[in-house]
């Protein structure tokens, strides 16, 4: 969707020259004829026309007119219109020769009138160098046609090796056309369509491009739409479109076929100035049409990476900036196709050779958190609001079901809101907003997470057991930063997840703390599961760092409590967690589990200073003392105490302002007795 102020404003200054320049002549060469030697009528012409445009207008060559009193046919040759200072092309126009017949009585009812026209090696330049200043902007005003009858007559109309170069630099736009044939009779029985070819560079690529159009008769028939073919490549980028334009004077009332496909959709931004993320290989179908200033592509649908994707986008391309408006809709959403979102590279399923790569460099890489830098440029080209709905999601490790996400981009601030993940019969959801007005951008999140199924993360059937339990929390953090990693590494706020009432895998819990004594059986058959009386992980954020502040998982079984440091600036992590079994039992090394490293992939072991003195203690102990003295270190006398449960989730949610539906479960069994999740009395044991 190109800025079709620019082009149709240029078309009109083709047209417009062309038929003053057409119109000058004739009337010169009549009286030139007639009145006056050639050189000083060139002269004349030269210096009224430089007038008249403000620049040098300059006949070089000879005028010739085969005298006729209704059509006389005319050559002029060598005619050149000078360029603005700031151009390297020192003309706008350069042409070696125009022939034409006029039909000179027409001129008389202000017609212009050619049965035929030839423009021999015609090289036109056409520049913009700022929205004010533009190399064909004239002091004599904007003369070209309102409306499609008003363009020349022109029977038969040839070009020979014309050249045409338009150049955007504000835009880094340059396009150079070989203008093959165009012309159009009104006395063929076949109409001939125009042909245009060319290559270019848009913002730093190259592109090629070809164009057919309906004959010159055609352009003029206000009864029939003008038909117009287009294709282009850039890249991997291709675009083809065939339909026809109603208003060809105004480039208006287009209906067109318009099929998009390449390996990126924020390719796209080089042509049309809308910044669309990051994707994997696409191809979209739908309808273009334009009026006025407005494009509309809708009906629109294809393939995105392994995703579906339809809707409807409008484009409207008179306001400052261009303003987009979307409705996007996928049945079927492949996860990783949105990874682009956040920076990163998609991993799996249909990608291109460039992805593939950068994915393998990605996964080899030590670093967890995407650093693709935010490109302001684009954020700031165009203002946007469109909403994105998944309506099912697949392809990840993670129980997402549907998503709902809202983009408003306004003045280099893009604000997510609605943003709802439906995920494990629960939801994600609260805002997101990325301010893109400074040259460090800031990004601010408050996340809400309601009501996430803990069975539905632990589909293994070994843990068929966790039948029960919701937990939720809240996300609430900003930072500032060129990358998402960037971001994270200078954030502060609060993280905060909560669980009160449920089940969990006893052998998850026992394990975590080597209870050998009770977890070794349950290895070699069924799970079973114990209530959950609270699990709470609340962690403060400061400059990137996460410092736990409550960390404890509590069952009927026993009272896990971990400390636990987070660094995002150079993404290690430093965490203990240790379990206090609540019973007694034999075989217990309440060793503390460590986990160190990088979050890509952290250590997980134990303590080794606290398994050596446990170890020694029970050697020397077996070598003084009877066999059952050395088994002490190894007897836990079941002296892990309840947690407070309702204190410590009161504690949280203070913290983090979550409220208590966060975490309670979407309904009640029939039957079931409908409980506080921040009650942790014990229930009765039978």
């Amino acid at each position: 969707m190109p800025n079709t102020k620019s082009i149709s404003t240029s078309l009109k200054a083709i047209l417009r020259w062309v038929g003053i320049t057409l119109l000058a002549l004739t009337l010169a060469g009549f009286a030139a004829l007639f009145l006056m030697p050639g050189d000083w009528l060139r002269n004349i012409i030269n210096k009224t026309g430089s007038a008249a445009l403000g620049r040098e207008f300059a006949i070089e060559g000879a005028i010739d007119i085969d005298w006729d009193w209704t059509t006389p046919q005319v050559s002029i040759g060598k005619v050149r219109i000078a360029n603005l200072s700031e151009s390297k092309n020192p003309n706008m126009v350069a042409i070696d020769e125009i022939d034409f017949q006029i039909k000179i009585w027409k001129l008389l009812k202000a017609e212009l009138n050619l049965p035929k026209l030839n423009f021999t090696k015609p090289k036109i330049v056409l520049e913009e160098f700022s929205a004010t200043k533009k190399n064909w902007d004239f002091p004599t005003g904007d003369k070209s046609p309102d409306d499609r009858s008003d363009f020349p007559v022109i029977g038969l109309l040839t070009v020979d090796e014309g050249k045409l170069t338009y150049r955007d630099h504000p835009k880094k736009l340059a396009v150079k056309l070989d203008i093959d044939t165009a012309q159009g009779s009104e006395l063929e029985s076949k109409k001939d369509m125009y042909k245009l070819s060319g290559q270019g560079i848009l913002q730093d690529q190259p592109f090629s491009l070809q164009a057919t159009g309906g004959s010159i008769s055609t352009l003029r028939d206000t009864e029939k739409p003008y038909p117009l073919t287009f294709n282009l490549k850039m890249g991997s980028t291709r675009i083809d479109m065939e339909g026809t334009i109603s208003d060809p004077a105004k480039m208006s009332g287009m209906n067109a076929q318009l099929n998009l496909q390449g390996n990126n959709l924020a390719d796209l931004f080089h042509l049309t100035q809308i910044p669309l993320p990051p994707t994997p290989p696409y191809k979209l179908s739908g309808r273009l049409q334009k009026q006025d200033e407005t494009w509309k592509f809708q009906k629109f649908k294809g393939q995105v990476g392994d995703s579906d994707l339809s809707g409807d986008l409008s484009y409207d391309t008179k306001r400052e900036p261009g303003f987009v408006k979307a409705n996007l809709v996928s049945q079927l959403l492949q996860m990783d196709d949105l990874a682009g979102f956040i920076g990163a590279t998609p991993s799996e399923g249909t990608l291109s050779p460039e992805q593939k790569a950068q994915a393998e460099l990605e996964k080899a890489s030590p670093h967890l958190l995407p650093d693709v830098p935010i490109d302001l440029t684009r954020l700031r080209a165009t203002d946007m609001e469109a909403r994105f709905k998944g309506k099912k999601i697949t392809g990840t490790r993670f129980p997402f079901n549907d998503l709902d996400i809202g983009f408003n981009l306004q003045k280099g601030v893009l604000r997510l809101e609605p943003f709802n993940f439906g995920i494990a019969d629960g939801t994600i959801s609260g805002s997101l907003v990325l301010d893109g007005q400074k040259d460090v951008p800031q990004v601010q999140s408050d996340l809400l997470i309601k009501r996430l199924s803990l069975k539905q993360f632990f589909t293994d059937p070994k843990f068929e057991s966790l039948a029960a339990g919701h937990f939720g929390g809240q996300f609430k953090i900003k930072g500032n930063g060129r990358s998402l990693a960037e971001v994270l590494a200078t954030s502060n706020g609060r993280i905060s997840l909560l669980m009160s009432g449920g089940k969990i895998s006893l052998l998850v819990v026992e394990a975590a703390g080597l209870d050998l004594g009770q977890a070794t059986p349950l290895l070699l058959g069924k799970d079973k599961s114990t209530d959950i009386r609270c699990a709470i992980g609340d962690f403060k954020v400061d400059d990137g760092l996460l410092t736990s502040e409550i960390f404890v998982f509590d069952t009927t079984d026993s009272n896990i409590e971990g400390d636990a440091r987070i660094n995002l600036k150079d993404e290690t992590i430093d965490a203990e967690v240790e379990s206090h079994p609540k019973d007694f039992s034999i075989g217990s090394v309440r060793t503390p589990i460590t986990v160190t490293g990088r979050l890509k992939q952290p250590d997980i072991g134990l303590d080794p200073k606290q398994l050596a003195a446990r170890t020694a203690g029970a050697v020397v102990l077996g070598a003084f003392l009877s066999p059952v003295a050395a088994i002490i270190p190894f007897i836990e006398l079941g002296l892990g105490e309840d947690s407070d449960c309702k204190g410590l989730i009161e504690q949280a949610r203070s913290r983090s302002g979550t409220h208590p539906t966060a975490i309670e479960p979407k309904e009640q069994k029939e039957g079931q007795q409908k409980t506080d999740p921040s009650d942790t009395t014990d229930a009765k044991k039978p």
